[in-house]
């Protein structure tokens, strides 16, 4: 019964730094989930962060990323995006999806614009009382013949997108939409709620976001629906992938990395050595007096 994160990295060298600052904030809070990557970008140390490195063997697709049971042989996978960091082990999470074949983090939600389309007007046309509403930033998926059927019927979507009413994104299929559609017409997957604090984008930021890959923190204040207090497992950046604090943390990453192959364990540094000689004084001179 295996598990692995998967993520996806193709395209722009951009996608790489990503999913690699992903494996690394895997890494610095001890998460041991195996970890495989489908990525064609080389100059990356692929093998130090990643169990497996899988090259695509068809063309870029927005479902790229629910290729896992096909290019692996998990059978519990928790599909991140590249742009997300961990801040919290993920054990938590495939504990409590076991069980359930498909699963994505959001709402139902009949109202409101969504890729470029109306969602009353989507239900009315379709005979639906509501749309799964969701970030695609996080979804598990197990060999299950219901997540198989799932991820047939949104491919078969996404081959006809221009037919589903809804905009293109960024010149091709949403994986949302193919999603959401294919989970309403077959039926299956579901959807839990953001309160579950798996993965969030801090839509409706209100105050700073309070992010440290160094501290371990994550953590604001957002009004998704109401307002709340949010402390994710994982940060998906999302739209702050234009902000100078997602790549921050990506730099303090990188960072460590070096600062690993540069010395060895347990090493002290010149000022810390000097410190402790200087302490270890004080306190014979202060026992002395006693």
């Amino acid at each position: 019964m295996s598990r692995i994160v998967f993520t996806v990295a193709r395209g722009r060298p951009k996608y790489g730094r990503m999913a690699m600052a992903l494996a690394r904030s895997l890494d610095l809070i001890g998460d041991t989930t195996p970890r495989a990557v489908l990525t064609d970008l080389d100059g990356f140390d692929w093998t130090r962060r990643f169990a497996q490195v899988l090259k695509p063997k068809e063309p870029r697709s927005a479902l790229d990323k629910l290729v896992a049971l096909e290019e692996t042989d998990a059978d519990h996978v928790l599909s991140i995006d590249s742009d997300s960091l961990a801040f919290r082990r993920l054990e938590p999470i495939f504990e409590a999806l076991r069980g359930k074949p498909f699963v994505v983090v959001g709402h139902r939600s009949a109202e409101g614009q969504w890729h470029g389309a109306d969602r009353a007007a989507i239900c009315r046309e379709r005979g639906l009382e509501s749309l799964p509403a969701f970030n695609g930033g996080l979804i598990y998926y197990e060999r299950h013949p219901d997540a198989q059927a799932l991820i047939a019927r949104a491919r078969e979507i996404e081959g006809a997108f221009d037919t589903t009413g809804f905009e293109r994104f960024r010149g091709g299929a949403s994986e949302e939409v193919c999603v959401a559609l294919a989970m309403v017409e077959t039926g299956l997957g579901e959807i839990v709620p953001d309160e579950t604090e798996f993965m969030n984008t801090a839509v409706g930021l209100i105050g700073p976001l309070r992010m440290n890959v160094l501290e371990g923190e994550c953590s604001f204040v957002c009004r998704r629906h109401a307002v709340r207090r949010v402390r994710p497992f994982v940060f998906h950046a999302a739209r702050y992938v234009n902000f100078v604090t997602y790549w921050k943390q990506v730099e303090r990453l990188e960072w460590l990395e070096r600062y690993e192959d540069r010395h060895p364990p347990g090493y002290m540094s010149p000022w810390q050595k000097l410190e402790r000689s200087v302490q270890r004084r004080y306190l014979r001179w202060f026992r002395g007096r006693g």
